[in-house]
């Protein structure tokens, strides 16, 4: 939701706001319309770019545990990639972090 807050001044950053995760289409377009998102979620649910990106909890201890669901789930993460492919930010937060808006803009802002 705060990207969604925020996507005004993203785009006014001249960036593109995606969300991806690992699951399907159907459960990424149920969350968008529940929370009124406005900015495209792709589904990864081959777990390709969450291992790419090395923000896929495939710790085997972790299919175990009952308390959490988080094997094979995404770590939440936060990345700034330019238009020629390269990672000019990255943030990983696991379990949750809180979103780095500002300083995501505040990155962009650098790379102008």
């Amino acid at each position: 939701m705060a990207f969604q807050l925020d996507l005004p001044k993203f785009e006014a950053a001249n960036a593109q706001v995606l969300g991806i995760s690992v699951d399907f289409n159907a459960a990424n377009t149920v969350f968008a319309e529940k929370l009124g998102l406005k900015f495209p979620l792709l589904s990864d649910t081959r777990r390709v770019m969450t291992r790419a990106y090395g923000v896929l909890n495939d710790n085997p201890a972790l299919a175990n545990d009952q308390r959490i669901a988080g094997y094979l789930r995404a770590k939440r993460s936060w990345f700034i990639i330019d238009r020629e492919g390269i990672v000019r930010y990255a943030k990983v937060e696991d379990p949750r972090g809180i979103m780095p808006n500002d300083e995501l803009l505040e990155a962009l802002e650098k790379l102008r």
